[in-house]
């Protein structure tokens, strides 16, 4: 089934990727609940909880589907999102959380999204705030550091 400027996404390949990723979230969970202390443990499961249930909504809305979806071009699938998300998983584990999240949203609203830069670094400085406040100040829950250690800025 085409559509104009669509085209059909293959349901088997939707639900094979809406699996994998359920099965990565449960794995995430399992590791979570098995390898951590109780207080680490807050931190992942108030991302990995939410996460496993949409995944498995996924995966039943998938099942359900009558009809493959029509994807428009523009959402195809392309090397620059995958060059973005090894970006964004190899400064995660190098620099740590804080520090990711800060600079990655600055240099991807400024390179990826044409954002100018002073709207791209309040962007970083707000993730960086709701961060701080939220983990550090109020769960008092240490935000996870990278390989690369940096003083005085990770845990």
């Amino acid at each position: 089934m085409t559509t104009t400027g669509a085209r059909a996404l293959d349901g088997r390949g939707a639900l094979l990727f809406s699996l994998a990723v359920l099965v990565v979230f449960a794995y995430a969970a399992y590791e979570m609940n098995t390898s951590f202390t109780t207080r680490s443990r807050l931190f992942g499961n108030v991302l990995i909880a939410p996460a496993l249930l949409l995944a498995l909504a996924q995966v039943v809305r998938e099942l359900r589907r009558a009809q493959p979806l029509p994807v428009p071009e523009e959402a195809a699938f392309a090397r620059p999102a995958l060059a973005w998300a090894v970006a964004f998983f190899v400064s995660l584990w190098a620099l740590g959380l804080a520090i990711t999240i800060t600079l990655f949203s600055v240099v991807y609203l400024r390179l990826a999204a044409g954002e100018a830069w002073p709207k791209a670094v309040a962007y970083g400085f707000v993730a960086w705030l709701f961060l701080e406040l939220l983990f550090d100040r109020l769960l008092h829950v240490p935000l996870p550091g990278g390989v690369i250690p940096l003083p005085g800025v990770t845990n």
